[in-house]
């Protein structure tokens, strides 16, 4: 996908949708010569990846190796470090407590997806500043925008069956290892550890989605919007299209779903 078909799409759903933070992408660096030749800064000293992601949703790109990542849970799920026998047997869950016993932190393990191949390392940036296709998309938000990507995506794809989440490893697990392993969107309430160090508001939510999806994500986004929305964000968002200086779509006032005077 060219840049321009990017950034149409990236105007289009933040036209459809009030996002207050960046959309932002992660691309996977394979070789250390195409980390090198990766377009953004590369990060001095540790950081958490999730904090890496906000601060791309802010407007702040980079790009991290090994030596660069804080959380170590997050170099394993991305496929920078290999997982030791420690994680693999569920004894790391266990001795952090969010188990109640070996055996159920083996599975819940054993459920928690990494990137099943090797990375050298990773870049992080607004997805408009892509000038190649990245791999997962990511979108933090509140509730009523992911419930209206879940519906974009709901239009197009059909009923998601394969949601995971565990309220641990939200950003690196659920919403970029997951995405990329099953090729597939999946929603995450964060986790403690992310709403610590990336300081999230208590009512954001996050999703990611591998980037093959993006442009009929929001594709569908904007063709159910006069189906769902009701007439005060209906407004917002005409203005929103009409101030880009791109075409509005068909927007029609007192008619939805969910109104009495919706057809039958």
């Amino acid at each position: 996908m060219n840049k321009d078909t990017i950034n149409e799409s990236v105007n289009m759903i933040n036209c459809a949708l009030d996002l207050e933070r960046k959309v932002t992408a992660v691309k996977f660096l394979f070789t250390r010569e195409e980390f090198e030749n990766a377009d953004a800064i590369k990060i001095k000293g540790k950081i958490p990846y999730c904090v890496m992601v906000k601060s791309a949703m802010a407007g702040k790109g980079t790009k991290a190796e090994a030596e660069n990542f804080a959380c170590n849970g997050a170099a394993k799920a991305l496929g920078i470090v290999e997982p030791d026998q420690n994680a693999l047997s569920g004894n790391h869950y266990k001795n952090l407590g969010l188990h109640q016993d070996l055996t159920t932190a083996k599975s819940a393990q054993s459920n928690t997806t990494f990137c099943t191949h090797k990375n050298y390392g990773i870049m992080v940036k607004p997805l408009e500043e892509f000038n190649e296709s990245p791999d997962v998309v990511l979108i933090v938000s509140n509730t009523y925008n992911l419930m209206r990507i879940m519906q974009g995506y709901t239009y197009v794809f059909g009923y998601n069956t394969s949601i995971k989440m565990s309220g641990n490893q939200a950003v690196c697990s659920e919403c970029t290892a997951f995405p990329f392993e099953s090729n597939n969107i999946n929603v995450s309430l964060f986790c403690s550890g992310t709403r610590y160090n990336a300081r999230w508001g208590e009512n954001e939510l996050i999703t990611g989605f591998p980037f093959n999806r993006f442009t009929a994500i929001v594709g569908g986004v904007v063709a159910t919007l006069d189906s769902v929305e009701p007439d005060d964000k209906k407004k917002k968002i005409e203005k929103r299209f009409n101030d880009s200086g791109l075409k509005c779509p068909e927007i029609n006032y007192n008619r939805n779903y969910f109104t009495p005077a919706a057809p039958e």
